[in-house]
């Protein structure tokens, strides 16, 4: 690991740790760590170079730290102003840490990646949702919303049936991994509902 994703996991690590938020059952430290590594694996599939793979990691590093500033409005900008005041001590040209921040703001729903760096981490951000870690992804997810709103969520399984349907991978590695676990879990998810 390279100094400065060091240092960026040392402080992310802290903030979490500093402003720590139990409401965030799911956009929490432990998800931000699980993402780190689903990059990793993606990124070495791809053989990225060593620049590239400091920028997915460290966007994956910072990626929901908004949601420690302003819950899920606008995080991804929070988390980009966060990451860019962390980074401005640093000698790393503008140039890297707007793309950090790119990688950043397509994770935002619908996403829409536009090269190589940003479709790993979207699909990073998404992996679960090809695995079995969905069932408990859901319920996390379902628990922290009801805590933010103060309230129950009607109809949430349908909603998520419809956001599995419309999402969809976009790096040809998580495409071939992880499409089959995807209908897997729409047809569960289906049967559950009727």
């Amino acid at each position: 690991m390279d100094a400065i994703v060091k240092q960026v996991s040392q402080y992310v690590e802290r903030l979490f740790r500093d402003y720590f938020n139990p409401r965030l059952l799911y956009h929490n430290v432990e998800h931000t760590r699980n993402i780190v590594r689903r990059a990793d694996e993606i990124c070495k599939y791809y053989h990225l170079s060593a620049k590239d793979y400091q920028i997915v990691t460290i966007a994956a590093w910072f990626h929901d730290v908004g949601h420690l500033i302003s819950g899920s409005y606008e995080h991804e900008r929070k988390s980009v102003s966060s990451m860019k005041l962390f980074l401005i001590c640093s000698n790393m040209s503008e140039t890297t840490i707007n793309e950090i921040a790119d990688c950043i703001m397509s994770t935002k729903l619908p996403s829409n990646p536009e090269n190589l760096l940003q479709m790993i981490l979207c699909d990073a951000d998404t992996y679960h949702l090809g695995t079995e870690e969905f069932w408990q992804s859901d319920i996390a997810i379902k628990r922290e919303v009801e805590m933010m709103m103060g309230g129950t969520i009607d109809g949430w399984d349908k909603k998520t049936l419809f956001f599995l349907r419309s999402h969809q991978f976009f790096t040809g590695y998580c495409k071939d991994l992880l499409t089959k676990g995807r209908l897997d879990n729409i047809m569960l998810l289906s049967e559950k509902i009727t």
